[in-house]
């Protein structure tokens, strides 16, 4: 498992790297170059002499793997991501200010849907074909077709501006945790990002679970005599839930991707806010600090989902453990 684990690591970092070198190249592609942002940043100051000092002052005009060299010194040695060209911030707090509050909103959309999830998507596979597996399977459809920001849009006219019951936005500025002091404003955000990922979930499991009770141990168990709750739980549930952990793994940093759009559509502060305004504004040192911490995440939901994967169904065994 070490070997494993270590392997895995190394291929990791260089698949860190490749995102670094394409998200840092970018910019030279804009209509500007590199000097695009400085058009941004000096406003109505700008001249081709103040271009030129900004450039000079940011190092712009070093070769290109020198700049690059110099970034990934800069990141993997001091552990510094930079200063916002439009902040005027750094990097590091910008993330430790907004990131927070993403990762409580995809955390608890995650929790609830799989509370949810899981265990609606057994039912549908034990009654398989029946009329609630026909409606959960349509709307789950539904929702799966549905534009992440089309669905905010209906949630805020639907329980917001007709019944004006929930607020349409969290409080500005507030604590991560501050959902669970005053938790009205955090419904809608939540509940959306958890119907978009229920409708994922409960899908994957539902086949995961066909797939099992198919299997030649499964119809053993039933010719033993086992209850169909048995059969169910001790011997299908477990097995289905292996490719579920990987999913998991793989869909959180998707997840965090949809809280980009749901933050958009609710004026949510979070992270994906300031990743849209620092790519409108060409905030470049920004755009690459998050880009960098959500391949991280990508790379260890990966990461723990083939560990995971060993522990939950201890017939599979992870190439490289014990050796």
């Amino acid at each position: 498992m070490f070997t494993y684990v270590l392997r895995r690591l190394v291929q990791s970092f260089i698949v860190l790297l490749i995102v670094m070198l394409i998200t840092f190249t970018l910019p030279y592609f804009e209509p500007n170059g590199i000097l695009a942002p400085a058009y941004i940043v000096l406003g109505s100051h700008i001249s081709p002499h103040a271009v030129h000092v900004w450039g000079v002052q940011n190092g712009m005009f070093h070769p290109y793997y020198v700049r690059f060299w110099n970034y990934l010194d800069q990141v993997f040695i001091h552990f510094n991501l930079g200063v916002s060209y439009k902040q005027n911030l750094s990097v590091w707090g910008i993330i430790s200010l907004y990131v927070p509050r993403t990762i409580w909103l995809a955390l608890s959309s995650l929790i609830l849907t799989v509370v949810i999830a899981i265990p609606l998507g057994i039912y549908q596979a034990s009654r398989r074909n029946s009329v609630v597996d026909y409606v959960a399977t349509g709307t789950a459809f539904i929702l799966y077709g549905i534009p992440a920001f089309l669905l905010g849009i209906l949630m805020l006219q639907f329980f917001s501006f007709s019944w004006t019951h929930l607020p349409a936005q969290p409080p500005d500025g507030v604590a991560p945790w501050a959902m669970f002091t005053n938790p009205l404003g955090f419904i809608l955000p939540v509940m959306t990002l958890t119907l978009l990922s229920i409708a994922f979930l409960s899908r994957f499991m539902r086949s995961a679970v066909l797939e099992v009770l198919v299997q030649d141990y499964v119809r053993t168990a039933k010719a033993k005599g086992c209850s169909s709750r048995q059969v169910l739980f001790r011997h299908s549930f477990r097995n289905a839930l292996g490719p579920i952990v990987i999913i998991l793994g793989l869909y959180l940093p998707g997840l965090l991707g949809g809280a980009v759009v749901i933050e958009s559509v609710f004026n949510y502060s979070g992270l994906g806010i300031q990743l849209v305004t620092a790519a409108t504004s060409l905030d470049v040192p920004t755009v690459l600090g998050i880009t960098l911490l959500v391949s991280i995440l990508t790379l260890l939901g990966n990461l723990l989902a083939d560990i995971m994967l060993g522990i939950v169904n201890p017939r599979i065994r992870v190439e490289g453990s014990g050796r």
